[in-house]
């Protein structure tokens, strides 16, 4: 095969204790978890600096007006952000009867043309169980195309038994990692990388340069390949929809119960302040600020986790097809 084209023949993976705990930050944690760990981070940043006096927040300082007006009128503002992020969730899930028509038909269109594929007699509705199924059939025509090249009269070329090599292990690479009954976010994991464009331009290669030469059984399995790279590049599509759709509605949820608490926080560490004194004894004030900072912030920080996320989803799955940008490469 060309050296510019060539398999891939596994799915990315995750390796070294940096890139797992980064990867589990921008997204693959619960995002609840992710919020609480910045949060953590956040008093853990506040507390030796209140402690030790860096910071002043006693009596006389500015801590007081900060609580009273800046921190309320910052997490009133990120509530009505997450309400109005809410809001745009719940438009793109309205729609006409012809709208919501030619949706259910694209749906059934793809599920019918991976069911066919698959020789099965319905295509399962479990997202891990049906991308599991793509990456099985994928799998298993690889392995037909590969017997029947070998078959073949007068040798066949070594390029088209690589390349079925390369796709059989990408389909294998694909149902050793989904788990059954996951998360979207998790099944969308697995196919997060570029692996399938080079897999998609690898078939287009083979078919330009060897298909005069291939069988009509080869060449109905080489078909049967191209179209389920194609189901792969349209499922991660409408996973990333998915995924993006439920995240931000949880988003505007938890930002709506959290700015709550906050609101409630930011007003009651305003009123521990008196003009001359605080309500608290002097050397628990650095505990009481540093948490208070926590809480109030804490709104913040969901909003920041949920964006890591969708913004990493976002960047890798730009690309529909086998155009893939220099930046995803790259990540």
């Amino acid at each position: 095969m060309s050296e510019d084209v060539s398999t891939a023949s596994s799915v990315r993976s995750i390796d070294g204790p940096v890139e797992r705990a980064t990867h589990w930050l921008v997204l693959g944690g619960n995002r609840i978890a992710v919020s609480g760990v910045l949060v953590a981070a956040v008093v853990a940043f506040f507390f030796p600096l209140a402690r030790f006096g860096v910071l002043a927040i006693g009596p006389d300082s500015a801590a007081a007006s900060a609580f009273a007006s800046g921190l309320i009128s910052g997490t009133v503002t990120l509530v009505t952000i997450a309400l109005s992020i809410n809001q745009l969730v719940l438009s793109r899930v309205f729609g006409s009867p012809n709208e919501l028509s030619s949706q259910l038909g694209g749906t059934r269109d793809l599920r019918g043309r991976v069911r066919e594929h698959a020789g099965e007699s319905a295509a399962p509705n479990d997202p891990a169980e049906f991308l599991d199924l793509v990456a099985e059939t994928l799998a298993e025509r690889a392995d037909r195309l590969g017997s029947a090249v070998e078959n073949a009269a007068g040798g066949p070329p070594r390029e088209v038994e690589e390349y079925a090599e390369g796709i059989a292990a990408y389909g294998e690479s694909i149902t050793a990692k989904i788990e059954s009954q996951t998360a979207i976010v998790n099944v969308l994991e697995v196919v997060l990388g570029t692996e399938y464009a080079r897999n998609m331009t690898a078939t287009e290669y083979v078919r330009n340069e060897y298909g005069d030469r291939l069988s009509e059984e080869a060449d109905a399995e080489l078909d049967a390949i191209d179209d389920l790279l194609g189901a792969i590049a349209i499922t991660r599509q409408f996973f990333k929809t998915l995924s993006l759709q439920q995240d931000f509605a949880r988003l505007s949820r938890v930002v709506a119960y959290s700015g709550l608490v906050a609101l409630a926080a930011s007003v009651s560490l305003a009123l521990v302040y008196r003009p001359d004194s605080v309500t608290v004894p002097a050397q628990h004030l650095p505990v009481v600020f540093s948490l208070g900072v926590g809480v109030v912030v804490a709104p913040l920080t969901v909003f920041i986790a949920y964006v890591f996320r969708a913004a990493t989803i976002a960047r890798h799955t730009v690309s529909v097809g086998p155009f893939v940008p220099p930046e995803e490469r790259s990540d």
